[in-house]
Parts: structure tokens; C-alpha cells; sequence
């Protein structure tokens, strides 16, 4: 007998293994780029751009904030009654997506960020 599986659980299986491949895409390209910059010109253009900053705090928090949630829903599952109602409209399922969202947002905040450093000047002005 074959197992069926919801829509819910195939979609999240398929956004789960795409989501991890372009984790690791971005973080590797992110780490071999920074392994090429000067330090000293990277740490002056995190100062004089504190967006990248900001945005990385903001969305590590939110990543954070749902990691949390979901490792509390599952234990909530686990070992209360509630459990049962949250199991059925798939708040774990969807904390993990907010999670992975908010982890694809940091690192492709970086890898951006990270970009302009290849980008070359076409001002030309005299």
C-alpha cells in the first residue's frame, strides 16, 4: 500500500529540499566572495550602510522568533491536548516556513550586499 501524502506536506517537502539548496548555494557563493575582500573596505561599507545591518537583525530575529514558536508547537503536540487542533491546520508546517523565509532573507540580504562589490564603476566622469 502506498502512503498517501497531503498537498500541505508534499509542498513543504519541495520548498524544505529548494530551500536548502539555495541556502547553500548563496551561503557558499557569500563565503568565497568575502574570503576575497579586503576586511578593512568590507567593515567601511557595513558602516556607511547600516540597512544591510538593520535588515539582517530584523530578519534573524523573525527567524529566531519562529524557531522558537515551532520547537514550543511541538512540544505542545507532543504532550498536551491542544496538540491535536495545531497538528491539524499545520502552525508547525508553517513555522517552519516562516523560519526558512526569514534564513533565505539573511542570507540573500548578504549575498546582495556582497555583490555590489563586484559591480564595476560606469561613472565616467571627468
Amino acid at each position: 500500500m502506498v502512503p498517501t501524502i497531503e498537498f500541505i506536506e508534499t509542498f513543504m517537502e519541495i520548498y524544505n529540499a529548494s530551500a536548502a539548496f539555495l541556502i547553500i548555494f548563496l551561503i557558499g557563493h557569500t563565503v568565497s566572495v568575502m574570503h576575497k575582500l579586503d576586511r578593512d573596505l568590507l567593515k567601511a561599507r557595513l558602516f556607511l550602510d547600516d540597512a544591510v545591518m538593520q535588515r539582517t537583525w530584523v530578519y534573524i530575529s523573525i527567524a529566531g522568533a519562529s524557531y522558537s514558536l515551532n520547537i514550543l508547537i511541538k512540544f505542545m503536540v507532543s504532550f498536551t491536548t491542544i496538540g491535536e487542533l495545531l497538528k491539524s491546520y499545520y502552525v508547525v508546517d508553517f513555522t517552519q516556513l516562516i523560519f526558512l523565509v526569514a534564513f533565505f532573507l539573511t542570507v540573500y540580504n548578504w549575498y546582495m550586499f556582497l555583490d555590489t562589490f563586484r559591480k564595476p564603476n560606469t561613472n565616467f566622469s571627468f
